[in-house]
């Protein structure tokens, strides 16, 4: 396996002085923590935001080139590395940490996928609160919703259309204390500062959800995220846009 060497297992995975944080509690400086014998997670300092992310999906392009990585997968300011059997003397956290230290913003490689959305309805039966929460009208949380563009930050919990950056402050909604039943069908959430649409239906799948999240509508039309037959299976990929075209408002 890659070599973690004495000095970094006991920074990063024993010593929790070794973490700091500014006045804000967000780190001060990237984290690097040893996951069982074969994990690495990477946890990037300062806020979640577009500059970081994107130095996150060019450090997860590098790692995948090197022999000794298994897999890595970009999360929200984190990225998770699997690695395999290695050169004992390649001081795997020092490379990480390096190359981060000189990786600059910037993504230019994307698509923009354009996705059909009706607001409210029997599958965005909390648009009414969610818009009485914030002071406006059902059409007027629609029309802000649509207004912007999504950018994918990284893969979801399920395969679908990843985590999505990008929500307008106005419609950011704390999460629900407890969760509850809602339809899915290619159903379009709002949760604090992100949104998130699920997968459309299909068959062997749930036709119900349980969320913490703010069901606001859903896309009639919305294109299978992830199909096997496909090459790649995944339609969209961090980095990529998405821009939901507002055709109805049911309230």
């Amino acid at each position: 396996m890659f070599s973690t060497s004495s000095s970094y297992t006991q920074t990063f995975k024993s010593d929790k002085t070794a973490i700091v944080r500014d006045k804000n509690g967000l780190l001060a400086q990237p984290r690097l923590t040893v996951c069982g014998s074969a994990g690495f997670l990477f946890e990037a300092e300062g806020e979640m935001c577009l500059a970081t992310q994107e130095r996150i999906w060019k450090l997860t392009r590098t790692l995948l080139e090197l022999d000794g990585v298994i897999d890595a997968q970009p999360g929200m300011n984190n990225l998770l590395v699997i690695t395999k059997q290695h050169d004992e003397a390649f001081d795997f956290p020092a490379f990480i940490l390096n190359r981060w230290s000189v990786i600059k913003p910037g993504w230019d490689v994307h698509k923009t996928l354009e996705i059909p959305v009706i607001y409210g309805g029997e599958y965005g039966c909390d648009l009414e609160n969610l818009a009485a929460i914030h002071g406006m009208t059902p059409a007027d949380v629609a029309k802000v919703h649509a207004s912007s563009e999504y950018i994918v930050f990284a893969p979801g919990t399920i395969p679908g259309f990843g985590y999505l950056f990008g929500l307008d402050p106005r419609l950011a909604t704390p999460r629900r204390d407890v969760p509850v039943t809602r339809k899915s069908n290619a159903t379009l959430l709002i949760g604090g500062a992100q949104t998130n649409i699920g997968p459309p239906k299909k068959k062997g799948r749930s036709e119900t959800t349980v969320t913490g999240w703010h069901a606001i509508g859903h896309s009639p039309s919305a294109p299978d995220p992830f199909d096997l037959s496909r090459q790649p299976p995944n339609l969209v990929s961090p980095g990529d846009r998405i821009r939901f075209l507002l055709t109805d408002v049911l309230a």
